[in-house]
């Protein structure tokens, strides 16, 4: 890492463990062995510091599905969803691997779980990137099921919120992908016996 990326890390891993109002520019400095005047070199101040963490964190999740062949968008080809079992289930496994395994992820997941409440601006990126973003993507594959008969016929948000809770209760729940992989395999199996029709 050179010195701009150390500053972004050290001070995502502070933020995530101290919440972000209890750390100072001071300490980030301090975790990078730098002195504050020089983290003044690279960023205007602890605001920017955030904004840089996201934006990274962003750049790192779209690196990550893009490197596996994975859609990031609803706008980009949904294909990869589109496979029969157990294809399918390993594309989603890789997904949601991601967010156990990443470590970039995993400390900005805690940061916005920490701050959401006391923070407007956090509280909005968590519904965002943990809420609003993954029912809109999956909202779009399943509707794109629909359409190819491998789905059956329903409400494609109403599927996405009953997907996904079960995800995002595991999330929460499971302290490592250890943990969750087999208890994810499980959901997604039983979401596919109830609700989609693969050919054989």
């Amino acid at each position: 890492m050179n010195t701009k990326e150390r500053i972004l890390w050290e001070a995502l891993e502070l933020f995530s463990q101290r919440g972000y109002h209890a750390v100072s520019v001071r300490d980030i400095a301090g975790a990078v062995g730098i002195r504050e005047s020089s983290l003044y070199n690279h960023f205007a101040g602890k605001k920017e510091i955030f904004q840089a963490v996201v934006d990274i964190c962003w750049q790192k999740a779209e690196e990550y599905y893009h490197n596996h062949g994975l859609p990031f968008s609803p706008e980009e080809d949904l294909s990869p969803f589109q496979q029969k079992s157990p294809q399918l289930e390993e594309t989603l496994l890789e997904v949601f691997a991601y967010f156990f395994q990443d470590p970039w992820n995993t400390r900005f997941r805690r940061l916005l779980t920490l701050n959401q409440f006391d923070d407007s601006q956090m509280g909005s990126l968590y519904q965002q990137l943990y809420c609003q973003y993954p029912l809109k993507i999956q909202s779009a594959i399943f509707s794109g099921l629909m359409e190819r008969g491998i789905l059956q016929q329903a409400d494609p948000h109403a599927l996405a919120l009953e997907f996904y809770g079960g995800v995002f209760l595991l999330l929460n729940l499971c302290p490592d992908w250890e943990e969750a992989r087999p208890r994810l395999l499980d959901h997604i199996r039983l979401f596919q016996s109830q609700q989609i029709q693969l050919p054989g």
